[in-house]
């Protein structure tokens, strides 16, 4: 993936509050790209919890040894992608969506790790057709489905909320 410049990533970072009591942000990735070191930085800054999930076992490799992140080997294939029970108030998902074997699948497991009104930001190449992408996220029972387009440079990002209630 190419990178996110810090100016890209502190605008997208307005979208999570500030001086709350403690919020919960998952970050799943294969590649940092600028926006692992503004997550991690905002989360010291506001005592928020930062999860960062890495599948790649090279790239968790680097990255534990190279950076003071503390972050976690993430399975697609286990039951829950949540840790330790936790529910999530910002899931961000920054992987090519197209390699991930069971697309389906990985929509069902992720719903259930935010919280109720919980917001998960897909941040997907500019080639990324949005209107398919959006109707595939209301068929898993996201509601508030919307583009984010000028945000970065090479990348689009795609928005979307777990409403309590709703589907899973």
């Amino acid at each position: 993936m190419k990178n996110i410049s810090k100016g890209e990533a502190q605008e997208l970072l307005t979208i999570i509050p500030r001086n709350y009591p403690s919020l919960d942000i998952f970050h799943l990735t294969n590649s940092c790209n600028g926006l692992c070191e503004e997550l991690y930085e905002f989360c010291q800054s506001q005592d928020y919890i930062y999860d960062l999930s890495i599948p790649d076992a090279n790239y968790f490799k680097h990255i534990s040894e190279t950076t003071e992140f503390k972050p976690h080997k993430f399975d697609f294939n286990r039951n829950r992608y949540n840790r330790l029970s936790r529910l999530y108030d910002f899931v961000f998902i920054s992987l090519k969506l197209e390699e991930i074997e069971d697309i389906d699948t990985f929509y069902k497991k992720l719903y259930p790790i935010s919280k109720n009104a919980g917001t998960v930001l897909f941040i997907v190449d500019n080639e990324t057709d949005l209107r398919k992408f959006e109707d595939t996220l209301i068929e898993q029972n996201y509601v508030a489905v919307n583009p984010i387009v000028d945000t970065f440079e090479n990348y689009k990002i795609m928005c979307a909320q777990k409403m309590h209630g709703w589907g899973n």
